[in-house]
């Protein structure tokens, strides 16, 4: 049989062939696209049902394209795959790594104001247990030991456990301890 006589049996439908044709290029865009979007395989997804189809239709056109589609598609998948793989491996090495310093790390508004054990201030609003007190440097959230402060009043810092600036009145300063 010459060449002439084969494609007389095979009979195309070409606009099928172009749709399926198509559907495998929007199935390349949307593989190549999962790769610099965030989608959760959303894109795979629909990249994989679009390679579906498009070997559903490419069947449609004439059984030659569709087994030639049929053996296309893998082909172009794997080596799509690997370059996007690839691509994720040398952009892990594009961003910059944060590096641990001594300034890491948890640090009180305390320290920022200057505020520490025996700091005296003055409370800006009530204290009931808690407040807010302005010392040298600034203000912070602060609470009282024990009992109520109203505003106005000197206060002195005792001690500092975690977030919690504990003071006292400044008149009671002799009759509890100042914890540094």
């Amino acid at each position: 049989m010459d060449s002439a006589a084969l494609s007389a049996m095979v009979e195309v439908d070409w606009q099928v062939l172009a749709l399926s044709l198509g559907l495998l290029v929007l199935a390349i865009a949307l593989l190549v696209l999962e790769i610099f979007v965030v989608s959760f395989g959303v894109l795979l997804v629909a990249s994989i049902a679009s390679a579906v189809a498009a070997i559903h239709y490419a069947f449609a056109a004439a059984n030659v394209v569709g087994w030639a589609m049929t053996v296309a598609v893998p082909v172009l998948a794997v080596v799509l795959g690997r370059w996007g793989l690839a691509r994720i491996r040398t952009s892990r090495r594009l961003v910059p790594k944060s590096e641990i310093t001594a300034e890491a790390g948890y640090h009180h508004h305390a320290e920022q104001v200057g505020v520490h054990p025996g700091a005296e201030g003055v409370m800006v609003t009530r204290a009931r247990p808690s407040g807010r007190a302005r010392f040298a440097g600034g203000e912070c959230d602060v609470q009282v030991q024990s009992g109520i402060l109203g505003r106005g009043e000197k206060v002195v810092v005792l001690h500092i456990d975690g977030p919690i600036v504990f003071v006292a009145p400044a008149a009671d300063r002799e009759s509890h301890d100042v914890m540094s």
